[in-house]
């Protein structure tokens, strides 16, 4: 987890479809071309098969602020294991976004 001041960042995690996996490929394929990765020079990806949403926390209070985050899609490289991050609006698919995350004792943030 990140630590910036008192916040911290946690994930919350979101199941992408087989045709928005899709989507994601077809979209990088046409934007994108053939990645290579910027840590090892590779061209092999794969699709991290969840959306993802960092949640800010604060520590102090420990309040969850749940619509502070922009959901992101992910590949990854399978030779290192870099990943990189897009926005899926721009690539057209809108993931489920739960209303609030799932956490164990934690009191939703106003």
């Amino acid at each position: 987890m990140e630590r910036s001041g008192t916040e911290e960042q946690q994930i919350v995690s979101m199941e992408l479809t087989q045709a928005d996996q899709k989507q994601i490929a077809d979209w990088l394929g046409a934007k994108c071309g053939a990645m290579r990765c910027k840590c090892c020079g590779y061209m092999g990806w794969q699709i991290v098969p969840l959306a993802m949403l960092p949640i800010v926390v604060d520590l102090h209070s420990t309040r969850f602020f749940y619509s502070a985050g922009q959901p992101l899609v992910g590949v990854t490289c399978t030779n290192c294991g870099h990943v990189l991050f897009f926005n899926p609006a721009v690539i057209g698919i809108k993931p489920d976004v739960p209303a609030t995350a799932e956490v164990p004792g934690a009191t939703p943030g106003e």
